[in-house]
């Protein structure tokens, strides 16, 4: 019954990225929304998930349409510890300002690079792509965060860790990047199989499910039919990261942390380049993201430069 009540909102949430022309509300509304909230609402319906019929309804709606996840207190403060540390602790949101102040710098050097980007090989380009992917969405995901903290009073758990300091696929995937996608594809699909078929085959059911969701990103982004270039790339990923997880535990894959280091972000570098970024550098979707990048940063700045005079 609950599934049920809940179902007429799914066909809502699929349409409204088409409600945007900018291809980063597109790109946000497609996460929060099509994949998020029905993801979420889905798994409330089977008493599974973050969400949970008697919470308040501010905080219902920004963790059912959010990518924000309320941080669970492992154990409760001793009287001292809590007066000791009641003039010290920092509001819920002070953890994202940092985040945001580095992105929006970082968005700007990168805006002002691009022009003159055009002799560096393909591979480095991409490289600064990702590294820009990577800024927007802690941008974002952060700004959201710290509002929503300060609207709901509460400690938020943080959406990345450090994806650019990568030494493993399987840390890559698992413990630094978009760590709201991966929390629910770890409840709603990788639990589930992995309790039935074994850790490897609910490896590639998580892997499988976030390339079909990637396929549906890529439709929504270029309004062309996917080619299955994205679950590619994503079952690629799952194949490598079960090998190298198999290596590690028979002691064959341990290099020095440097050399993991480069070898992971080559590798990363590589396929994304590949298999990722070809379906939308085909489409021209990538210019057009480098053109709304460059003229939000420009509007940031002319805002700043208004507001200071």
């Amino acid at each position: 019954p609950r599934l049920a009540a809940l179902f007429p909102t799914f066909p809502v949430f699929v349409y409204m990225p088409w409600m945007f022309s900018s291809l980063h509300l597109r790109l946000f509304s497609t996460f929060f929304h099509t994949w998020l909230a029905i993801n979420r609402l889905v798994l409330l319906a089977l008493d599974l998930g973050p969400l949970h019929p008697r919470l308040p309804l501010l905080p219902f709606v920004l963790c059912a349409g959010l990518p924000i996840k309320v941080r669970l207190h492992q154990q409760q403060p001793t009287k001292n510890q809590a007066s000791s540390s009641s003039s010290s602790s920092s509001p819920p949101s002070a953890e994202f300002l940092r985040p945001c102040a580095r992105s929006v710098l970082l968005l700007s050097c990168l805006a002002m690079a691009y022009p003159y980007t055009r002799w560096l090989p393909l591979y480095a380009l991409h490289y600064l792509y990702c590294v820009q992917i990577f800024l927007t969405l802690d941008l974002v995901f952060s700004s959201i965060a710290l509002v929503s903290a300060a609207l709901m009073g509460a400690s938020l758990e943080r959406q990345f860790s450090t994806p650019l300091a990568v030494t493993s696929l399987s840390s890559f995937w698992g413990r630094q990047w978009n760590l709201m996608a991966v929390d629910l594809l770890r409840e709603s699909v990788y639990a589930p199989v992995r309790a039935r078929w074994g850790r490897d085959v609910g490896v590639l059911a998580a892997f499988l499910m976030s390339g079909l969701l990637h396929e549906f990103l890529y439709w929504y982004l270029t309004l062309q039919q996917p080619r299955g270039e994205m679950l590619l790339f994503f079952m690629f990923h799952a194949a490598f990261q079960i090998a190298e997880r198999r290596a590690r535990a028979a002691g064959i894959w341990r290099p020095p942390r440097p050399a993991a280091y480069l070898l992971v972000t080559a590798f990363m570098v590589v396929t994304i380049s590949e298999m990722f970024f070809a379906p939308f550098v085909r489409a021209g979707t990538d210019v057009r993201f480098t053109e709304e990048t460059t003229a939000m940063v420009e509007l940031i700045w002319g805002t700043r430069k208004y507001l200071s005079h």
